[in-house]
């Protein structure tokens, strides 16, 4: 073999190599994904996280207007002490004794009405802590919301789930409660009143819309 033939043979040879090599690091360059670090997508967990904070958040506002009658809870309205329960908590009394941040404060039953379960009550005290009416025309299935309570103990208690149901006249829940949650408050996570929970036979717990209470007590 001419020795030219031998350079032109070696030539060859390291350019075929050079551009093998050229072909492997752009087909890794266009397929890096596939060899990158393994990552793994925390967004279920970040979103769960500020779910919970959300709530907490919302505790701390809203068991300010929750006060408790005869070891059943009731809502606070008006900062002036207009307050709501079920009539079924004060059946047959015209004054009881309400408890407020931890303070026995004497009250008047204003009106029951029986077939609503509904009864309006004056607090004897102003300056009182009250949130605002949830836009019940804004209701939607999923809507997250929460019983607040206190247990005859007196400890506070909290139970959160979702709307599964509602009409004009009742939210149906996927809550379910052992404990007696009957004129409970029920909030959204904004701070809102959505109504007054009652503990079905099933042990889940429906609530009286916001709507009717609005109407019950002339708000």
């Amino acid at each position: 073999m001419k020795k030219n033939d031998v350079l032109n043979l070696f030539f060859m040879i390291v350019l075929g190599a050079f551009g093998g090599l050229l072909a492997v690091f752009f087909c890794l360059k266009g397929n890096a994904g596939l060899f990158s670090p393994l990552v793994i997508n925390q967004t279920e967990e970040r979103v769960y996280i500020d779910q919970n904070t959300a709530l907490m958040d919302s505790i701390k506002e809203t068991k300010k207007s929750i006060f408790t009658v005869n070891s059943f809870s009731g809502l606070v309205l008006t900062s002036d002490g207009l307050a709501v329960t079920l009539a079924d908590n004060v059946a047959g009394k015209s004054a009881v004794v309400c408890v407020v941040n931890k303070e026995e404060i004497p009250c008047q039953v204003l009106k029951k009405d029986f077939s609503q379960n509904l009864a309006l009550i004056k607090i004897e005290k102003d300056k009182l802590s009250t949130t605002g009416f949830f836009d019940y025309e804004k209701m939607e299935t999923g809507k997250r919301i929460y019983v607040l309570s206190y247990l005859p103990s007196g400890v506070l208690s909290v139970n959160e789930g979702i709307a599964k149901s509602f009409d004009a006249d009742i939210i149906k829940t996927n809550i379910r409660e052992i404990e007696s949650v009957n004129g409970s408050p029920v909030f959204s996570v904004d701070n809102r009143i959505v109504g007054l929970a009652f503990r079905e036979a099933s042990g889940f717990v429906s609530v009286m819309p916001s709507s009717l209470i609005r109407a019950f007590a002339g708000l």
